[in-house]
């Protein structure tokens, strides 16, 4: 009997490579269960542990020094020696885990400390301070921001500026203040200027570029990559602000504030003709992976895309019996991109049965489920969802102590 035990992370409290151990524990002990840990990602919290796990002893991790929020902290970044890769993961330096609730406020926070990780790691690249690196692929996805990667983009070299020519901080708060958006010169752009000899080297050396172990291989040039945990719009209906702005800390004002603001640097962004009126604008990160893209070329790469070509590519799926998957919270959400959903359209039709466990499982998507799906959560098992939380290890056990009695009633 295999079972494929693949969970994505619970939201500010276990990593997927964390809950897979757990799960899988509970397995060990009998012969008759063939197991596959194969932690996932969606580019959220918990990306670069499924990168390490992905990757063995490929993998060099190296602190660096954030400041975010008043908050002081390290956080990890991982190279990839090998494959001239650099991880980083937009939850460690922006993060929902990073910050108290009471400093949860995405009006008056911005993606800025990202982007001058971005910038030292581009300082370090050419010193003996950090492993040489030729791509840069960041997680996006678990942040406290929407400020469609203006922060990061100030960090990098972009000034806004308002009508009286004046610098102007681009929080959310100050976006309706904003008049003109001045670009970084060719000479002082930051990922041109640090990667022309990449670029140049990668492409003069091609065929020895493809016999080394990077993760992300991918056609395009493109020095930035973002994997991104949703496909949702940042703007319009059922967008990203709306849906995932309630739980970063913002009120229904404090969303409009946003919303408006961010179309109002839409609008200033097609008068520059860095796009077009009717381009699809990503809404992961609080449009962090847009942001990057549109005034650095970066690429963003899908959680499914990540999730089937990178984490799954080697793996035989077809032999699989059983699939035992979940996230913290399992919503209409996990359909828009996000790894547990994606997952679950792929194998529904061949594994006898899928096991879902999370924390909570919404009622208005259960019938959006497959038939085979038997759903496991955690507040099922305690008083109320603060001590799910507090209890989430304990709980995960007691689950996987009943799918296991139902797995040997069914041999």
């Amino acid at each position: 009997m295999k079972i494929l035990i693949a969970p994505n992370s619970f939201k500010e409290s276990l990593s997927s490579v964390q809950i897979s151990k757990i799960l899988s524990e509970e397995f060990a002990e009998e012969n008759n269960f063939q197991l596959i840990e194969l932690p996932l990602s969606d580019g959220g919290d918990g990306f670069l542990e499924v990168i390490k796990f992905i990757s063995g002893n490929e993998i060099f991790e190296q602190k660096f020094s954030i400041e975010f929020a008043d908050e002081k902290f390290n956080a990890p970044v991982l190279f990839n020696k090998s494959g001239k890769e650099v991880f980083i993961e937009s939850a460690e330096i922006i993060g929902l885990k990073k910050l108290p609730k009471q400093k949860r406020n995405p009006l008056r926070l911005n993606t800025f400390p990202l982007g001058r990780l971005i910038q030292d790691l581009l300082k370090s690249k050419n010193s003996d301070s950090a492993p040489f690196f030729e791509k840069m692929i960041i997680g996006v996805g678990g942040t406290s921001t929407i400020d469609f990667g203006l922060g990061a983009a100030n960090a990098l070299g972009v000034k806004f500026l308002d009508s009286y020519g004046k610098e102007v901080e681009p929080i959310p708060a100050n976006f309706s203040l904003i008049s003109e958006i001045i670009l970084p010169s060719s000479s002082n752009h930051p990922i041109k200027q640090s990667f022309n000899h990449s670029i140049k080297q990668s492409f003069n050396h091609s065929i020895k570029q493809s016999n080394n172990h990077s993760i992300i291989q991918s056609s395009n040039h493109s020095i930035l990559k973002c994997v991104a945990d949703v496909q949702t719009p940042l703007l319009g209906d059922n967008s990203a602000v709306d849906l995932y702005g309630l739980q970063k800390g913002a009120n229904k004002n404090e969303l409009y504030l946003i919303k408006k603001g961010i179309e109002h640097i839409v609008e200033l962004i097609i008068k520059k003709n860095l796009i077009s009126g009717s381009e699809y604008i990503n809404g992961a990160g609080g449009g962090l992976a847009s942001g990057l893209k549109i005034f650095f070329d970066a690429e963003i790469i899908s959680a499914k895309d990540f999730i089937f070509e990178k984490i799954l590519v080697d793996k035989e799926l077809s032999e699989i019996d059983f699939l035992i998957t979940g996230e913290g919270r399992f919503d209409i959400q996990s359909f828009e991109g996000k790894a547990t959903g994606e997952l679950i359209k792929k194998l529904s039709d061949k594994v006898k049965r899928i096991f879902l466990v999370c924390g909570r499982i919404e009622n208005d998507v259960k019938n959006l489920l497959p038939g085979n799906v038997q759903c496991f959560q955690l507040i099922d098992l305690f008083k109320d969802e603060k001590e799910s939380l507090l209890k989430t290890e304990s709980g995960l056990k007691i689950m996987a102590k009943q799918i296991k009695s139902y797995l040997k009633n069914v041999m």
